[in-house]
């Protein structure tokens, strides 16, 4: 059992004392603060542009002074840490599964850091809201906040909407789909087209049954800048990288291999070997890169719908030197609805 911090002890001894969702409310409220999402908020009593436009289609409602329902705008606009690929795109489904639930319009604003309909556009449901149909007035809109998994989130979002808002501008990364991330992700987007040309060109060099591994070493091979994560040693960097390459070599056959990572270097390598294939392009951390241009995050996309299209996929874990347990092929592989599995590297 992982040992809590002295934070997670006191939130744990807050929940059997005070409550869930006393517990959570404060959490929230302090994350809105510390976070300064209510930032840029005026309490202007000026009539917006925003008031046209922001919806897809008409409502009736009951209070005749809205022609339409309130919006639910799922933010990714750089005032916090969004996380990763897969950070998003759970939180976004989350975040429409809710809105239909609870009778919210739905959309999605991604301009951080860059803008999310030149990778994925929407499918079935018109998520696109321009910037100036986001609405800053206090008394309009309002930034609403999830980012725990250990509590009861859709209870949480409840009680933060009101009947005076007409948008809530969610953050979040959360997961609260079970096993329907699939469903709710095909409903919002598919490949554009500048992705479905990469997805096509790497799925004709794979074919119809490959498997796919999956690493995720942060900076341990001092490769790839993320945070304030350290860089191995050398002995241990080399360590590491030969036993990331023996199960590589070991799930050699004759179908080929779809090996995704984060370290430039272990690419290198892996792609020696016979009947690997590794998509090209920069390995990049999304919420540490400041380049606004789409195709420098390309890469990880594609690797996400080909670990989809897999027979199989697995994520590669050592124990020794404590490799990341990303979610990244995980949730691939519920989009495909294919096996998953996590190899533990227990060699010391």
């Amino acid at each position: 059992m992982i040992p809590l911090t002295p934070k997670e002890a006191v939130i744990r001894i807050a929940r059997r004392i005070l409550g869930e969702e006393r517990v959570h409310d404060y959490l929230i409220k302090r994350g809105i603060k510390v976070r300064h999402l209510e930032e840029g908020y005026t309490k202007s009593s000026e009539v917006e542009e925003s008031r046209e436009g922001l919806n897809g289609d008409s409502h009736e409602n009951c209070d005749i002074n809205r022609a339409k329902r309130q919006t639910l705008v799922f933010m990714v606009d750089g005032k916090w840490m969004h996380g990763g690929l897969t950070d998003r795109l759970r939180g976004m489904a989350s975040a429409y599964k809710f809105a239909i639930e609870h009778n919210l319009d739905f959309k999605i604003y991604h301009t951080s850091p860059f803008l999310l309909q030149e990778i994925l556009e929407p499918n079935k449901v018109n998520w696109l809201i321009d910037e100036k149909q986001i609405s800053k007035n206090c008394s309009i809109a309002k930034p609403v906040l999830l980012y725990r998994e250990d509590f009861d989130n859709d209870s949480a979002l409840e009680r933060q909407l009101d009947k005076t808002h007409e948008q809530f501008h969610l953050y979040s990364c959360v997961d609260t789909l079970g096993n329907q991330f699939a469903e709710y992700f095909n409903k919002l987007f598919k490949p554009s087209a500048l992705l479905a040309q990469k997805i096509e060109h790497y799925s004709k060099l794979l074919g119809e049954n490959f498997t796919a591994i999956s690493f995720r070493f942060q900076n341990k091979l001092g490769d790839f800048k993320e945070f304030t994560f350290k860089e191995l040693p050398a002995k241990g960097k080399r360590e590491l990288l030969n036993a990331a390459l023996d199960v590589v070599r070991r799930k050699m056959a004759q179908n080929k291999i779809l090996v995704t990572a984060d370290s430039p270097t272990f690419l290198a390598e892996a792609a020696k070997i016979p009947n690997v294939v590794i998509v090209k392009g920069s390995s990049i951390h999304i919420d540490f890169n400041s380049s606004k241009k789409a195709v420098d995050y390309l890469k990880a996309f594609t690797e996400f719908f080909l670990i989809s299209k897999a027979t199989q996929a697995r994520l590669y874990r050592n124990r020794k030197y404590k490799t990341y347990p990303s979610n990244f092929p995980k949730y691939a592989a519920s989009l495909g609805n294919i096996p998953y599995e996590i190899i533990e590297d227990i060699r010391t």
